[in-house]
């Protein structure tokens, strides 16, 4: 599994294939992140979005048994080359809001990440 921990943002990314639902534009889908922080998350996505849609993430944490719905906007969106397989496009969200014992737990798994 490739975990990587990047310093060059204004909060740190953790590079970490967690699978994750999405809620948008009246549907529910499965996507995979690239990598996450505390502000925002990189998605491998089925569906197309474009940049200020808004979008529900259904997350579990490892080592969590809760789920948790982080409220999210698009910031940008790619078509991958077709070398995604079932994920066909890339996107760029920030977190809306993100309740404290999430982050709490985020910040967990970035240590554990290192």
């Amino acid at each position: 599994m490739a975990q990587a921990f990047e310093h060059k943002r204004r909060c740190p990314r953790a590079s970490y294939p967690l699978k994750v639902s999405c809620l948008g534009e009246y549907q529910v889908f499965e996507a995979r992140t690239d990598n996450f922080s505390l502000s925002g998350a990189c998605l491998r996505s089925p569906v197309e979005f474009s940049p200020g849609k808004s979008l529900g993430i259904i997350v579990k944490l490892p080592g969590l048994r809760k789920f948790s719905v982080i409220p999210a906007e698009v910031i940008w969106a790619n078509a991958l080359d077709g070398s995604g397989g079932e994920y066909q496009y890339q996107i760029g969200i920030k977190y809306l809001y993100l309740l404290p014992d999430l982050a709490d737990n985020f910040r967990e798994l970035f240590r554990i990440l290192k």
